[in-house]
């Protein structure tokens, strides 16, 4: 039994609720923490410091992690030398029945996270490194305003389609830098009837730039798709309104998404100048395996973080959420089990992106990684694709841990030389 003094911490958004158990696990103090007030953070202190010097032991802290409300208190019990432990919401929800009474509130609450860390005896939370938790914050932003920049590509084919269906027999990539400026400035068959042919030849070859025998063409093609469809546009205020509406957003957003990914770029660069850098070395690591491109390795490094938590594959596997769950009560066995998706959802997305790179081939039809695809192909013959897909996945798992682990680049082998590679290696030994 853990004879400390416990601190549980219920996360809010504008507060936290802390209530401090004895090692009987009798609550001894309780207190309310205002996050913007630097006054609370030192009582709070002092309550921990009163606890330790009562029970000669310093107390273990426990939080929950919400979003990035946690992270102010986090850090500043941190700096006064406290063990903080950063659990999963999805851990507090398992003691949310400890008591018959259905009571809940920040202060019970506060309670049952203590009571949790006394149970399971959690580990504790490294402070994160504060490049990382940077590049965290950076590559996280990036897939979310990517997804909003798909809506709005979206939403904005739709009112394109409406206006001129025929528009892509001109423009496939209606996204396009020349198909946005056409579009922004004639959003309709009508406007570019009537458009000066100089001013819309002169737009299209500027932004393409491309001959001006190319933009003619594209002009008098796009005029004549323009006049074919001009009866069947839906030509109203409503769609003309959100045509520059949508054309806005996605600018903004493909803008948006040039910064983050240069304020990525010089966070490498500064971390690369340090005299021990921290990030660079293992973006190359990363990188020397196919389909791991950059954004794509600075997402593992930001998303895994301290690497020496994960002492097992096993481990990796589980923090990316594509480990098996289990069914099983009494004689009976689940055999339909499915990935536990229980990790980090961005690294599963990364993860899958990569897997389908790997077991592609490139423009001369040669295999990305032959010993993958291979692998996959085997799989797909007894099992659903999907399945078969899993399986690779979980196999670029292993292979990323065995490279972050050795600090080697990624060679490429097949079983058997992998397995000739082994026998040598213990016969060495």
């Amino acid at each position: 039994m853990n004879f400390k003094p416990i601190a549980g911490i219920d996360v809010g958004k504008f507060f936290s609720e802390m209530a401090i158990l004895s090692p009987s696990n009798k609550v001894v103090a309780r207190m309310k923490i205002n996050h913007d007030s630097y006054t609370d953070v030192k009582r709070a202190i002092e309550l921990l410091k009163k606890a330790e010097k009562d029970f000669d032991s310093r107390p273990s802290i426990v939080m929950e992690s919400t979003g990035h409300y946690h992270k102010i208190l986090f850090h500043s019990l941190c700096k006064f030398g406290f063990e903080v432990s950063i659990i999963n919401p999805i851990q507090t929800d398992s003691i949310k029945n400890i008591g018959i009474r259905k009571v809940k509130n920040d202060k019970i609450d506060a309670q049952k996270i203590a009571l949790l860390h006394r149970f399971q005896e959690l580990e504790t939370t490294n402070i994160p490194n504060e490049d990382i938790e940077c590049l965290k914050s950076l590559c996280r932003q990036y897939y979310k305003l990517s997804d909003e920049l798909t809506t709005y590509k979206n939403r904005l084919t739709g009112i394109v389609d409406q206006l001129m269906l025929n528009f892509k027999d001109v423009f496939p990539d209606i996204y396009s830098k020349t198909a946005i400026a056409v579009l922004a400035e004639y959003p309709t068959p009508t406007t570019i009837i009537k458009a000066d042919k100089d001013k819309l030849v002169s737009i299209i070859k500027g932004n393409s730039r491309k001959s001006l025998e190319w933009a003619t063409a594209k002009y008098e093609l796009l005029v004549l798709k323009a006049k074919e469809f001009e009866p069947l546009s839906v030509n109203n205020t409503a769609n003309v309104t959100m045509l520059t509406v949508y054309i806005s957003m996605v600018k903004n957003l493909q803008n948006s998404l040039t910064k983050i990914l240069k304020a990525i770029h010089q966070l490498i660069d500064d971390d690369l100048s340090k005299d021990v850098p921290v990030i660079s070395p293992t973006l190359e690591l990363l990188q020397s395996i196919p389909g791991i491109g950059f954004l794509t390795a600075a997402t593992i490094i930001a998303e895994i973080g301290d690497f020496s938590a994960f002492s097992k594959p096993k481990k990796l596997v589980a923090y990316f959420g594509i480990d098996p769950s289990v069914m099983q009560s009494g004689e009976f066995t689940g055999t339909r089990n499915k990935m536990s998706k229980r990790g980090s959802k961005l690294l599963r997305r990364v993860l899958y992106t990569t897997a389908l790179a790997n077991i592609r081939t490139k423009r001369n039809s040669e295999p990305c990684n032959p010993v993958l695809m291979d692998f996959y192909k085997r799989k797909s013959q007894s099992k659903p694709k999907k399945v078969a897909l899993g399986a690779v996945m979980h196999k670029l798992v292993y292979i990323i841990f065995a490279v972050l682990r050795d600090r080697k680049p990624f060679e490429l082998r097949t079983p058997e030389e992998h397995a000739k590679m082994l026998t040598r290696k213990h016969t060495a030994a």
